[in-house]
């Protein structure tokens, strides 16, 4: 962590006029009295105060919310609770060195200061405002956060799920200024004001989200909660309304409606519209004998509403009775001949009964009165999709797009056919087209992807994709698309890059193995057994251990490893990798003769440096080495001579006599530990066990027919030391009794 560049935090007293412990017959700049407030609301103030006076600033910040909650206006409990934050933050940061805590309280200071509401900052307060903005980036920057737009919203979604709600619309308030992050920071920050009970700012960010996003029907029902709230009623039903429109029948929003219209009739019982409206209600929640008995209450109250007599058609229509609901629109037509929507629902029961040609001749009244409407178009091309021939299709849409250029609808709609109809190429150029006409068309993009994909130009698919990404990136089907793009990509390229490794080119191997991304732990195996082949095993090892990484359960990967280390002559490493992938799998007959092998290795590289120190008289360096070996292998009879030899120069004989003898239990050719155990007894004064080893030592090397300077000692040692030949047992003879007769 960087170190935080201030070490005094800044206390900032915003209302008090004198102290910041005013005396309570101290009146607070900006206070407007509680004369007109409950008296619960004064009782938090104080209470919020007294926490103050005695530092306990987490108790005064509750007080000073409870206050807030009570009468959001109020002035002076606001200023005081952005008190208690920024004395909390001066604890968070001086005292409990707590970083995060203190630019959490920052971040709250800042937004009932900044964001509370939606007014300019007080010029009283803006100093004050610029020192908190500053400290709270010296924290940031201390703790290495990340302060780029991504970062700044994935930090809010995290302040937000800790319930820190008034931190996180500040870092909202950052990320929402790049375009990738805009609509859903928008959407945040109204959600997190409709939570607070701060209802005009939640509509405020909630339209504003809503311009980026007009088809989010969750966005809608957001809004028209927030209007409700605030008692906007009628722009409550739009945004119910808009809601239903974009999700399709939401139970939670049908509530709601149904809510709103039997108040209104309870306030007016003669309200045709409310009652219109409800038994619509009833309609979508499919309680037809409910629907019919408010629609029948409408029309007796206003005969002349043409919606209450559309609905009642609707209602036919809902209940397939296609006959009784073309009268009703029948009667709509005769009041007024210009009602599209008569016309469109009429060609729909008739398209129910199927009779074709009524049906296409209301579609296309219908769409005289409207030629812009895309889903009379659509619904007209449905109808006759079936029994269209591909061609047949393609000639439709091909017409339509000559006929409205710039409809990027339709443009999407010629591609995806001439898509299915394998005519990539063309596809391509519509998908294009539609793009071109509408940036924001997400299926374009992940279609033409995919046509790219299926010409094998992944170079290009993946592009588009990362454009869309950046343009969608909440996009589930996007990062499914790239996820799909790169599994097909890198099969192919592993395939090319085995076969180059077949062919012995193992340099374009490595080259087109390095094409997969993201890597994974095939092709990154790929690459450690070119290197391999290339003698390069120091990169081959770093590839197997990076695959080993990603892939921790394979044995083969750590054997590679082990390989490689050994073939480098890093033991230690190659033990180590040799050891992971017989506990992955302990029948791993390779891993077990590699880990015999580097063991040996190793200890013949630590026996080296143990005789070098030995000769140099480092003798405690010497048997720290040597004992380690011995650890590793209880049965290397090399390490415990050299060992003994190491206690010989230290003058622990009797040490020095029991490696000696573990070196002839592992070898018993090791003649010469016979030696040096007799002269180490010699030494101990221990003639008996000195002459028994002599002459051990010079029994068998005259069976082997040698002839040193050691055997011609032990002979004439064993001539100085015959005097304590061990004397033989003599025992009592033994007569056997005889009976007596």
């Amino acid at each position: 962590m960087k170190k935080i560049i201030f070490t005094i935090f800044f206390l900032l007293i915003l209302t008090i006029q004198s102290s910041a412990y005013a005396e309570e017959n101290i009146v607070p700049a900006g206070y407007q009295g509680y004369s007109d407030y409950p008296d619960q609301v004064s009782t938090y103030y104080t209470n919020g105060l007294n926490y103050i006076k005695s530092n306990q600033y987490t108790k005064a910040i509750t007080e000073f919310r409870k206050a807030l909650r009570e009468n959001p206006s109020d002035k002076s409990s606001r200023i005081q609770l952005v008190n208690s934050y920024i004395m909390r933050a001066q604890y968070y940061n001086n005292q409990a060195r707590d970083y995060n805590k203190a630019a959490n309280d920052l971040r709250s200071a800042i937004f009932y200061i900044k964001y509370y509401e939606n007014k300019p900052v007080d010029t009283q307060y803006l100093t004050n405002l610029n020192t908190m903005e500053d400290n709270l980036n010296n924290i940031l920057y201390a703790i290495n956060a990340d302060q780029t737009p991504k970062g700044r919203y994935t930090m809010g979604k995290s302040l937000r799920a800790q319930g820190e709600f008034a931190a996180a619309i500040v870092e909202f308030q950052h990320s929402k200024n790049d375009t990738n992050y805009k609509k859903n920071s928008l959407a945040n920050i109204g959600e997190i004001y409709y939570i607070m009970n701060l209802n005009e700012m939640a509509a405020c960010y909630l339209d504003l989200a809503l311009v980026l996003d007009p088809q989010n029907s969750n966005l809608h029902l957001k809004l028209a909660g927030v209007y409700e709230r605030l008692g906007k009623l009628d722009k409550a039903i739009n945004e119910y309304n808009l809601s239903l429109t974009k999700s399709g029948d939401n139970q939670e929003v049908l509530t709601s409606l149904e809510n709103i219209w039997k108040q209104k009739i309870l306030q007016n019982p003669n309200d045709a519209e409310a009652h219109a409206n409800l038994g619509a209600v009833y309609q979508k929640k499919n309680d037809f004998n409910a629907a019919l008995s408010e629609y029948t209450k409408a029309e007796d109250l206003n005969p002349s509403n043409i919606t209450t007599r559309l609905n009642l058609g609707t209602l036919y229509q809902a209940q397939k009775d296609y006959e009784t609901a073309i009268e009703a629109y029948d009667t709509i037509i005769d009041v007024n001949p210009n009602y599209m929507l008569a016309y469109l629902y009429k060609a729909q029961c008739y398209r129910a009964l199927g009779n074709k040609d009524a049906a296409m001749q209301n579609y296309k009244l219908a769409l005289n009165l409207q030629p812009s409407n895309q889903s009379i178009k659509d619904e007209m091309f449905e109808m006759y999709e079936d029994s269209m021939s591909q061609e047949e299709k393609l000639a439709y849409l091909y017409q339509q797009i000559q006929n409205e250029p710039s409809n990027a609808d339709i443009a999407y709609r010629y591609a995806y056919e001439l898509h299915k109809a394998g005519r990539i190429s063309d596809a391509i150029t519509y998908y294009n087209q539609s793009i071109k006409l509408n940036p924001k068309y997400e299926n374009a993009y992940i279609n033409l992807a995919q046509a790219y994909q299926q010409k094998g130009d992944f170079d290009k698919a993946r592009s588009i994709l990362t454009d869309a990404k950046g343009l969608f990136p909440e996009s589930s089907m996007i990062k499914k698309q790239l996820a799909s793009l790169d599994a097909e990509t890198g099969s192919l390229l592993y395939a090319k890059a085995s076969e180059l490794f077949n062919q012995k080119k193992y340099q374009e191997a490595i080259e087109m193995y390095k094409k997969i991304l993201p890597a994974t732990p095939e092709s990154l195996v790929g690459i450690g057994a070119c290197y391999q082949s290339l003698n390069d095993n120091k990169s081959a090892a770093d590839y197997y251990v990076k695959s080993l990484a990603i892939d921790t359960k394979n044995t083969d990967t750590a054997y590679y490893a082990a390989l490689a280390y050994s073939n480098i002559e890093d033991f230690s490493k190659a033990k180590l990798y040799a050891k992971k992938s017989l506990e992955l799998s302990p029948q791993n007959k390779n891993a077990k003769e590699l880990l015999t092998y580097v063991i040996e290795q190793e200890n013949t590289v630590q026996m080296d440096k143990a005789i070098d120190l030995f000769e140099k008289q480092q003798y405690s360096q010497a048997l720290d080495i040597l004992t380690n070996v011995i650890n590793q292998d209880p049965k290397d009879s090399n390490a415990y001579y050299y060992r003994a030899m190491v206690y010989d120069a230290q003058k622990k004989y009797l040490n020095a006599i029991n490696d000696y003898k573990k070196a002839l239990m592992y070898n018993p050719q090791m003649l010469i530990a016979n030696y040096s155990i007799a002269i180490d007894y010699d030494y101990l004064q221990q003639y008996s066990n000195a002459l028994s080893y002599f002459k051990k030592y010079l029994a068998e090397t005259q069976k082997a027919g040698e002839t040193n300077d050691y055997t011609r000692y032990s002979a004439r040692r064993i001539q100085d030391l015959k005097k304590y030949e061990p004397k033989p047992t003599t025992t009592a003879k033994y007569t056997k009794p005889v009976a007596k007769k």
